[in-house]
């Protein structure tokens, strides 16, 4: 028999912390307390406002989310620098650039903050220690309870999340580095949920109806058959492996790889005549992000994620090109 109620779920919570860390009563399992958090993302009304910080960066955006007879609708505005804004309705996301009036159609990200996964979980709790602190904080005012998702190898970063106490909105996120720095943070600063949300605020502030539009239908690749060998780190998955077009003539494969929370794009493009004497290895680093470059044959892998260098670097000089035997 499920207990329900904030009175229940105090007491199981009392009863479970006084013999090991726990999760609230209505999740089983902590990949299904994740998996509660990325559905309060998908099938809940919120409106807010929320701070992204990566390094010295700092970008401040609103958005509105709405679920109604029509299915789902969000609008996302970003409120510092130049004027941008994305639209969703539904699997089709329109991206407003006013500077240029340019809108780019394509599809939603499913990790967009208050989301947070990306594919499967059943192999979460192999790569990493989830579990519940005790007692509660408050973040944009609201009550929350706050998630530690540690890596129980080196290979990937940790997280701390901070979940609404009732409606499992995602509040918080950090990415944690290997000294317990937080190196990324996105954290709600203003929220309203359900009744309270104004849906006047899911209407443009741009008229955008004779604006270029232009729609980005990635084509699917497989790059085994092209002859490219990837050592994927453990616990990680191809969900996504594609064209994509660059400037007029040449194009990039994209590669996505991810355990569920963390992901590694992979993209691969033809060396050109002017980069022959480049390096062949190269890095940077940008808050949480790190990117390392590693010529193979007569093309460039670059393997970018919020993940430590030292596994991207892993994939990318482990990766071989073996050329295709042509067929007559």
């Amino acid at each position: 028999m499920r207990l329900t109620g904030r009175r229940s779920h105090r007491v199981m919570l009392a009863v479970c912390w006084a013999i090991t860390p726990c999760l609230p009563a209505y999740a089983d399992t902590p990949a299904q307390l994740l998996m509660q958090i990325q559905n309060a993302a998908e099938s809940t009304d919120y409106s807010g406002t929320f701070l992204y910080q990566q390094g010295n960066v700092m970008i401040t955006s609103r958005v509105t989310h709405v679920v109604d007879g029509e299915g789902v609708k969000e609008r996302l505005e970003v409120l510092d620098g130049d004027a941008q804004e994305y639209l969703r309705n539904n699997n089709v996301v329109e991206s407003l650039i006013p500077a240029r009036k340019i809108v780019i159609v394509d599809k939603p990200r499913k990790d967009r903050f208050p989301a947070l996964l990306l594919g499967p979980i059943e192999s979460l709790e192999k790569y990493y220690d989830i579990r519940t602190q005790d007692g509660s904080t408050r973040v944009a005012g609201r009550p929350c309870d706050m998630i530690e998702v540690h890596p129980r190898v080196q290979d990937r970063y940790g997280y701390r999340f901070c979940a609404d106490e009732k409606s499992r909105l995602l509040l918080k996120s950090q990415t944690v580095n290997e000294q317990g720095t937080v190196i990324e943070q996105v954290t709600f600063t203003g929220l309203s949920v359900g009744s309270k949300v104004d849906t006047a605020n899911l209407k443009s502030a741009f008229d955008y109806t004779q604006w270029k539009r232009i729609e980005h239908q990635p084509v699917a690749v497989d790059l085994t058959q092209e002859g490219w060998r990837i050592r994927y780190p453990a616990g990680f998955v191809p969900i996504m492996s594609i064209v994509r077009p660059k400037g007029t003539k040449e194009n990039v494969k994209q590669l996505i790889l991810t355990d569920g929370l963390s992901s590694i794009s992979v993209f691969i493009q033809k060396v050109k005549d002017s980069e022959k004497t480049f390096n062949n290895q190269g890095d940077a680093k940008v808050g949480s992000m790190n990117v390392f470059r590693q010529r193979i044959d007569d093309y460039w892998l670059t393997a970018i994620g919020a993940i430590p260098l030292t596994t991207l670097k892993d994939l990318a000089v482990s990766t071989k090109f073996i050329q295709p035997v042509s067929k007559q």
